[in-house]
């Protein structure tokens, strides 16, 4: 998951897994697959909209996504 030359983009991705599996996993048990779905949905969304990330400026994954435009070859 890391790019060539860039190791630390595998910490950031390994981060995450971390805060998943604290928020999703650990300490709950989940009744049906279906429910363990909702979970996963549920923190993706809140991930991504509420979530504000230091390496993304204070920034939520979907406001850092925004700002982001890629450049047009002219």
């Amino acid at each position: 998951m890391a790019y060539v030359g860039e190791p630390q983009t595998n910490g950031v991705i390994e981060r995450f897994w971390r805060t998943l599996k604290k928020q999703v996993l650990e300490g709950r048990i989940y009744q049906t697959l279906a429910e363990f779905r909702t979970a996963l949905v549920d923190f993706m969304h809140l991930y991504n909209r509420a979530w504000r990330l230091e390496k993304l400026g204070g920034r939520t994954p979907d406001e850092a996504r925004q700002a982001w435009v890629p450049k047009q070859a002219a």
